[in-house]
């Protein structure tokens, strides 16, 4: 009650307004939400071109209104190049609208996952409709704003180096929502905020992926007892099924998986079924292609491209996000008729690039190496593709002796287990580290490659 009126004296009252259409959009047959996809398509192309110089060269390349008028919006959009993280740098000025000083707008920047965050311009309707959405997600959950909800979030920029501004405490209060800092896990730390979750019995747990796998795995370990959510909602990494399954055997709660970026926002969300992730066609237009451009298959693995429907302050038309996923091919037997991937199976610069030219997913190193070194010993791991020929795995050990021991017995399994991925010249290299650090946005990543991938 206390949250609605804060929402109605600052206007946002919008945000339930929006939260209503995208109820509705969820019992909507296929032909309806097409129709509507294909309006705000066009609407954003048709702003695109009277309003942002960048566009409008590639439209005016196209053959201008005429042709943006007497097409498909789906068949406009197909015909315009990708945009990256590079061309976003170096035409900043021209992707700003022109109508800018009629909105209210901020300036927002990538998590910086690869290392190269960009800035970007986004107002205060994409605000209103990314928080509607959000809210949309946490209901599949069974969680509504005011429950109690512990936050484990990691990100420097929303932690503010422990200085949070007081209008965030205030809304955190106002919301029922304990946050604890991912960034800073101990194992004192984990034994707290495992208290912590015991005493406030939140209904959900927001968290970054990795870090609530390591506190199931910490929990596990130490034989210690948790309370359980309802639910438990992972974002910000990549959510791999045995990781899954390690979470719910220890809070004994669903794990909802959310998908989205600083970019574009939340793009997509498992619902109660848990059968994919699906995503909200009156906020994005997402493709997946393959390495030629063309689109993929169902169940084939391909690059996510995403055109954000509500930023025009900014607009993000074809933006390559740099993830990799899959759409299911089976319709969800929750009846949304939402496009459902299948999984995202992480980032582009995840997958391992073979000799030969064959890529290798990085589920492949997860689930073969994790067999092998997920063990007591071993509290973290990455595997680093250094060149076609060397792989590095980098071990965090839990117990510096065991790991010696451990990695010396499994060292020939673990040569064997590259080999058939990577073929027999690539070698493995292991080392013991103190620690793996996160990105800048606080994403940890279990596979890297470091092969130059030519688009």
């Amino acid at each position: 009650m206390c949250y609605n009126l804060r929402l109605a004296l600052s206007g946002r009252d919008r945000q339930q307004s929006l939260l209503e259409n995208l109820q509705q959009a969820e019992k909507a047959p296929i032909s309806e939400i097409t129709r509507v996809q294909e309006e705000l398509l066009r609407k954003l192309l048709r702003h695109a071109f009277f309003n942002v110089p960048y566009y409008r060269r590639i439209l005016d390349g196209l053959g201008g209104l005429e042709y943006l008028e007497s097409h498909k919006p789906t068949v406009v959009l197909r015909k315009m190049p990708l945009l990256t993280k590079d061309i976003i740098r170096e035409n900043f000025n021209d992707l700003k609208s022109n109508d800018l000083s009629g909105r209210r707008w901020y300036y927002n920047s990538s998590g910086g996952s690869t290392g190269e965050p960009i800035k970007l311009i986004q107002d205060q309707d994409c605000l209103i409709s990314s928080s509607a959405l959000k809210m949309l997600f946490d209901n599949w959950t069974g969680y509504s704003v005011g429950m109690p909800k512990i936050v484990l979030w990691g990100s420097e920029r929303d932690l503010f180096g422990g200085r949070i501004p007081i209008k965030n405490r205030v809304g955190r209060c106002l919301r029922n929502e304990r946050w604890l800092n991912s960034f800073r896990m101990t194992e004192c730390d984990m034994r707290d905020y495992v208290q912590i979750i015991n005493n406030f019995r939140p209904v959900q747990i927001l968290a970054y992926v990795e870090a609530i796998y390591q506190i199931a795995r910490f929990i596990e370990q130490e034989g210690l007892d948790v309370y359980s959510p309802k639910a438990i909602m992972t974002s910000a990494g990549t959510l791999y099924p045995q990781m899954r399954e390690v979470i719910e055997e220890v809070f004994q709660a669903p794990v909802f998986n959310r998908y989205g970026s600083r970019e574009v926002s939340d793009i997509a969300c498992e619902c109660e079924a848990h059968k994919g992730l699906h995503v909200s066609p009156l906020t994005h237009y997402v493709e997946i292609i393959t390495k030629d451009g063309t689109p993929a298959a169902l169940g084939e693995v391909g690059e996510v491209i995403v055109t954000w429907l509500v930023n025009y302050a900014m607009p993000l038309i074809r933006y390559r996000i740099g993830d990799l996923a899959r759409w299911e091919s089976a319709e969800c037997s929750c009846n949304r008729h939402w496009p459902l991937l299948k999984e995202v199976t992480g980032r582009v610069t995840d997958a391992f690039l073979r000799a030969d030219g064959g890529v290798v997913m990085p589920e492949y190193f997860i689930h073969m190496l994790g067999v092998v070194v997920n063990a007591p010993w071993i509290r973290k791991f990455q595997v680093v593709q250094e060149k076609y020929d060397l792989i590095r795995l980098l071990v965090v050990p839990s117990d510096t002796h065991a790991a010696i021991e451990g990695i010396d017995k499994s060292k020939d399994t673990l040569e064997q287990i590259v080999r058939v991925a990577m073929g027999n010249e690539c070698s493995l290299e292991i080392e013991i580290v103190d620690e793996i650090p996160s990105s800048p946005s606080g994403k940890y990543r279990y596979t890297i490659s470091k092969v130059q991938r030519h688009v």
